[in-house]
């Protein structure tokens, strides 16, 4: 039975490794990948969007999170924290930022056009801006970028990278591609280090949607996605990224658990990129990564 499993494994992932191949062949751009020069502190702090992310920011003083290189991601540019911690980089990953308008819900429409907005207005530094590849085409991005000489937009593959673990780690060295980034956090994390930090550091990583899902009397499948800045007034909602129909439960949790998997390939990569990668966060469900406290890890550091 053992020796069976085995070839399975193996016949697995030489399908995955094929079909990365292709995926990277077609979609990933080889050259000016994370393009940028600047100066780094020893610590890359990454902003997650979980509830517990306000509390580590009551806890912690601005003076005390600015020690670090911050990273701030999604719709954190909404939110009042957004001038007071002035983070160096911003990481967009959804498709939904770089879309035409008829492509998308009103939801996404609506979110777009406002974290637009607020980083066009608020943005008084020099802010790295890290996007995938596909906003080079897209109008709205274009208008963003020239609407702020502060902004600088660093480039990136989003292309999912799959198979043996000498072919991941040859392709993820290369930034050609990553784990899946069905989480904001994967590329986060990927392209801190590939910006060559050697201790990474992860707050509001919360990941507690397990617990936040339910199916209505219509059998549509509601996810309650809590973050910082609306935990409060949130409700659960469809999982509908598109106008078209609403993801179905079982491709919820699938999604779900490629995230969560995500991260224990990122363990492995990071280890071979001699990387500490710490989960700081009050609350989380992630289990790859070593727990630390802010504090403790402000300590080691010292």
């Amino acid at each position: 039975m053992r020796l069976l499993i085995c070839i399975q494994s193996w016949f697995s992932n030489l399908g995955k490794t094929f079909a990365s191949c292709i995926r990277i062949l077609l979609q990933s751009t080889f050259s000016n990948i994370l393009a940028i020069k600047f100066n780094q502190k020893e610590v890359c702090l990454i902003l997650g969007n979980g509830p517990s992310l306000k509390q580590t920011i009551d806890t912690y003083p601005a003076e005390t999170l600015q020690q670090f290189d911050l990273m701030a991601v999604n719709q954190f540019g909404d939110t009042d924290y957004f001038s007071v911690l002035k983070p160096k980089f911003y990481l967009l990953n959804a498709v939904t930022y770089f879309q035409e308008e008829t492509a998308l819900s009103p939801l996404y429409q609506n979110l777009r056009k406002e974290l637009y907005k607020s980083l066009s207005e608020k943005i008084t530094w020099d802010m790295y801006l890290i996007v995938p590849f596909r906003a080079k085409k897209s109008s709205n991005f274009k208008d963003l970028l020239n609407s702020n000489p502060h902004i600088h937009a660093v480039y990136f593959n989003q292309t999912p990278g799959e198979g043996f673990t000498c072919f991941t780690n040859f392709v993820f060295n290369r930034a050609w591609a990553m784990p899946r980034p069905h989480n904001v956090l994967i590329p986060g994390i990927m392209h801190a280090i590939h910006l060559n930090y050697k201790t990474i550091a992860i707050v509001g990583a919360d990941h507690s949607w397990l617990g936040e899902i339910s199916v209505n009397d219509n059998n549509e499948a509601l996810v309650h996605q809590k973050h910082y800045y609306d935990e409060q007034t949130s409700r659960p909602e469809k999982v509908q990224d598109y106008i078209t129909r609403p993801r179905k439960l079982h491709e919820i949790l699938h999604k779900f658990y490629l995230s969560f998997k995500g991260y224990w390939d990122i363990l492995k990569f990071s280890k071979k990129r001699n990387v500490n990668i710490y989960n700081c966060s009050e609350v989380s469900m992630i289990d790859a990564f070593e727990r630390k406290s802010l504090s403790e890890l402000r300590k080691s550091q010292s």
